[in-house]
């Protein structure tokens, strides 16, 4: 069972809700945004003053998300389902606009904080195709170069071994009987143990542990074939 959520005040999350906000909004008005982002247009040719003004624009930026996310994290990371899939900092943010509106969490809420992921098969092959047809879209839409039959072959490739990595790791996660603890280093690797898990979900570590060894010898492999012929 997951430790119960720590709720702080209703005007804390009103106020790491509006930070983000007024930061962009300053950010906006004066100008420094639209300034950051034309660095990124200058291809190198940037003036060391503003590469300076930039750095201090992502600073402000950073250290106006960060009380956001932290606190986002310290309710997800207590959610076990969202915690198995990786999703708690969205569950997390979704709590704080609850509690920053002064909606109380009910019974049923605060349940389903201990309630372990489910085993839904439409789903995590929704996120593997996802991600399959993503990796290729990504990095062909950035490097031409990569828009040949070969090119377009080794990214595909790369593509459907990442979501086969994402579609194994979603289903095992409603089968984990031993979990690492959340400050383990070594987490995820853990998670890669089959002893960890009920034996139905076995078979979907098994995935992930074959894709995850297949993912950087195709890479790298594919990788030199095409771009260093």
């Amino acid at each position: 069972m997951s430790p119960a959520p720590r709720f702080r005040s209703r005007t804390f999350y009103r106020i790491v809700l509006a930070l983000p906000v007024a930061a962009l909004v300053g950010l906006l008005a004066t100008g420094r945004l639209q300034a950051y982002f034309r660095i990124f247009a200058l291809k190198g040719q940037v003036p060391p003053s503003d590469f300076q003004a930039g750095w201090v624009t992502g600073l402000i930026w950073i250290a106006a998300v960060t009380p956001l996310v932290l606190a986002a994290w310290e309710i997800g990371r207590h959610h076990t389902a969202a915690r198995r899939l990786q999703t708690d900092w969205l569950v997390g943010f979704r709590m704080v606009i609850r509690l920053a509106l002064g909606d109380d969490m009910p019974p049923q809420v605060l349940a389903d904080f201990d309630r372990p992921a489910r085993d839904n098969p439409t789903k995590a092959l929704v996120w593997g195709a996802s991600i399959a047809l993503l990796v290729p879209i990504f990095f062909a839409g950035f490097l031409p170069e990569l828009r040949t039959p070969m090119g377009l072959t080794w990214l595909l490739g790369a593509g459907i071994l990442m979501g086969a990595t994402t579609y194994g790791y979603r289903r095992a996660a409603a089968y984990v009987i031993d979990e690492p603890g959340p400050w383990d280093l070594f987490r995820q690797f853990r998670l890669l143990s089959s002893r960890r898990y009920h034996p139905a979900g076995r078979k979907f570590v098994r995935i992930q542990i074959a894709a995850t060894i297949l993912l950087p010898l195709w890479w790298l492999g594919g990788g030199a074939l095409i771009l260093f012929r």
